[in-house]
């Protein structure tokens, strides 16, 4: 069915006479190679969704905790000026690195440090919590150490 959709669709390019038949099996080789490689990335999926660790069901206290806890957050971030909730999204949430960052938003690396050092102290302000120690020593580099 999928060779005469195939077919179908390029009806004008279709050759006459002598030369439909070789180019339906040509079609119909490409047809079951696109198929062959859809079923291998399925398989390598399921594999790989298999290979991962199976979630504990947690208590419901903890997931009442958890959800207010996300809720917190989630309304201490919007309180954030865009900018600073991007960075934090980039870095806390997708885990890019502050190199990956710094590219992403054409910015320097010392200025995707200051700007996560603030938007954590904006944030812990928000929540109401006492900010961590700032540190005494430089973060260390990332990737290459480029600053």
């Amino acid at each position: 069915a999928d060779v005469f959709a195939v077919m179908w669709r390029r009806f004008a390019e279709v050759p006459q006479a002598d030369e439909t038949l070789p180019w339906l099996y040509g079609v119909a080789r490409n047809v079951l190679r696109d198929r062959a490689r859809s079923i291998r990335r399925r398989d390598r999926l399921v594999v790989k969704i298999g290979a991962q660790p199976a979630e504990l069901a947690e208590d419901p206290e903890v997931q009442v905790v958890r959800s207010t806890e996300h809720e917190r957050i989630l309304a201490a971030m919007e309180k954030l000026p865009e900018l600073d909730r991007e960075v934090l999204r980039l870095v806390e949430w997708e885990g890019l690195s502050r190199n990956q960052v710094a590219a992403a938003l054409y910015v320097s690396r010392a200025a995707i440090d200051k700007r996560i050092t603030r938007a954590h102290k904006k944030l812990a302000r928000h929540l109401g919590v006492t900010p961590a120690v700032e540190r005494t020593t430089p973060v260390p580099l990332e990737e290459g150490g480029e600053a």
